[in-house]
């Protein structure tokens, strides 16, 4: 996916990464899109292919598609800990922006070009068990209306649909996707001199069928407070970001794998 996406196959997503900085060597841990946002959520992908699981971490029987009984074929909802909980826990908000979510706190798994497995938060307890937390998950139109109020949250997680997440569709759809719903909080006051906006912009998952697990993909690290023109070639994964987000907001725990995993510290201004 590195590749595909640089030098020209992204055009704006490229520029950014140019201009802020971006990985050489960011490597997606697992085949199949909802374990690699899980493995971005807490640190592991919750399945036994990922065995040796990491400490703390379980098998909630989960595969690309979601985490399913295989007895029951009924969700099996995660238990350990995660991002979400942890935001929680230190008084911090989040938001989930889904294109296509057919309206605030939908969890079904499919509507339209929505699909679950792109969504980490509909497959944790705390979420599941909280109507209230549902309430977080909201449809990207919701974006730019929190923009204008000024009441972003502290984390965000913003989804393309089916037909722009670089896989159905193309990868100038997905580049559009970006320049027209992303590029715009980079006009915020938090993407400005003194701000501490931090973007990660990267692709879930790799190629199992070609025996490139982890694959190397694009990573594009995005903020005022990143080294500008900054190229990592160090080794880094999804738990990585996990615990560079997890230092960013100065929660202090990190979920499953985050806790060893490299800081991704050569990025950023000392």
């Amino acid at each position: 996916m590195f590749t595909e996406v640089y030098p020209s196959g992204m055009p704006w997503l490229v520029a950014q990464g140019n201009k802020y900085g971006y990985a050489t060597n960011y490597r997606a841990d697992s085949p199949g899109s909802a374990l690699d946002y899980l493995w971005l959520a807490s640190g592991s992908c919750h399945a036994q292919d990922c065995a040796p699981l990491p400490g703390g971490t379980h098998d909630f029987h989960c595969t690309g598609d979601g985490c399913f009984d295989p007895t029951t074929g009924n969700q099996d909802p995660i238990t350990d800990d995660n991002i979400f909980r942890e935001l929680g826990r230190a008084g911090l908000t989040w938001k989930v922006y889904a294109q296509s979510l057919p309206s605030a706190g939908y969890m079904g798994y499919f509507s339209g070009a929505y699909v679950a497995r792109h969504n980490p938060a509909v497959w944790y307890s705390d979420v599941l068990d909280s109507a209230a937390l549902q309430q977080n998950i909201v449809p990207l139109t919701q974006l730019a209306a929190d923009m204008a109020a000024n009441q972003l949250p502290n984390y965000s997680i913003i989804i393309p649909d089916l037909d722009n997440d670089a896989h159905d569709g193309t990868l100038q759809q997905a580049d559009n996707f970006l320049s027209s719903n992303v590029a715009p909080l980079l006009n915020t006051q938090y993407f400005q001199a003194g701000g501490d906006g931090l973007m990660f912009v990267t692709f879930d998952e790799c190629d199992a069928a070609v025996g490139a697990c982890p694959e190397q993909v694009y990573t594009a690290v995005i903020g005022p407070k990143v080294k500008p023109g900054t190229v990592s070639s160090s080794l880094y994964k999804h738990e990585s970001t996990l615990r560079t987000i997890v230092d960013a907001l100065q929660v202090g725990v990190y979920p499953g794998a985050a806790s060893g995993a490299v800081d991704m510290t050569d990025f950023f201004q000392q």
